[in-house]
């Protein structure tokens, strides 16, 4: 069917609806979160069984959403013997009933190995991920390293590209910061007659590694790959954040860290990347 506009309505005769106006940036710009505005939705902690959603914009399923203030939800109350994960969403209903772009908590069922929520796409609802909050058992206070940023992975959200500036991606500071301190609290419990060996080797260190394009192995629908970095072992902590130079690749491809062990680490991307992508690595501990 051919359709056209917009043109000058004369006794009615040229009308358009939502779904028309919204056509104009097929095309032009991508599903997801606008890395430029504001908190970017960015989701944190804000003290007990309470996250927000930061200020900033989106654009989902044709529909734009804008934050201007916080946005506060509080989690349900944990389970005394397992846990689950919390899927913080932006949820669009196109349907007559609902006609709506809001927030919206998902939840998994309780377990003692939870899985993530998974996000619902069809030709009237679809969700969109912007955070999952793991909420173990007995808990009463949500903090930073519960909550893991999904603004980057195309499946589940992404950010908007097209007629805007892309940027570097997120360094996600507070669950860094967070690690960083419950790292440094639990110093303590090293200290023995080997103390001054021990708190050097557990200092933090800085890497920066090469996933080559050439090198990535697909099996069942996702690609992995392997790459050595000295120091590393099964029960330090790791961070990994794109290099600036490929920021943009890395956040397309979906790229994260799944596996470490002894001097290596494991990555998986969503998307095959068509170029190497740089990581930046810091890890400490033991």
């Amino acid at each position: 069917m051919w359709n056209s506009g917009f043109f000058n309505s004369i006794n009615g005769d040229r009308l358009y609806d939502a779904d028309q106006m919204s056509k104009i940036f097929e095309g032009l710009i991508t599903d997801g979160v606008y890395e430029s505005v504001g908190d970017k939705l960015a989701v944190q902690a804000s003290g007990a069984m309470t996250i927000q959603i930061g200020t900033g914009r989106g654009w989902f399923n044709k529909r734009w959403v804008e934050n201007s203030t916080p946005y506060t939800i509080t989690l349900e109350a944990s389970d005394v013997v397992l846990s689950r994960y919390a899927a913080i969403c932006v949820r669009v209903d196109t349907s007559d009933a609902g006609r709506t772009a809001q927030p919206y908590v998902k939840y998994s069922e309780y377990a003692s190995a939870p899985v993530k929520p998974t996000m619902v796409r069809t030709e009237t609802l679809n969700e969109y991920c912007l955070a999952y909050v793991h909420i173990g058992a007995g808990v009463n206070e949500i903090t930073a390293k519960d909550i893991e940023d999904t603004r980057g992975n195309n499946n589940l959200c992404g950010w908007v590209t097209g007629l805007i500036e892309q940027l570097s991606t997120t360094t996600l500071f507070e669950q860094w910061e967070a690690l960083f301190n419950n790292w440094f609290n639990n110093l303590q419990d090293l200290i023995n007659e080997n103390t001054e060996t021990m708190l050097v080797g557990a200092l933090p260190k800085s890497d920066t590694v090469v996933l080559s394009a050439s090198n990535w192995v697909e099996a069942d629908g996702v690609h992995t790959q392997t790459v050595v970095v000295d120091g590393i072992s099964s029960t330090k902590t790791v961070m990994c954040q794109a290099n600036d130079e490929t920021a943009e690749a890395y956040a397309n491809a979906g790229v994260k860290c799944d596996a470490q062990d002894v001097d290596t680490l494991v990555f998986s991307a969503i998307n095959l990347p068509s170029a190497d992508i740089k990581v930046d690595i810091t890890h400490f501990g033991l």
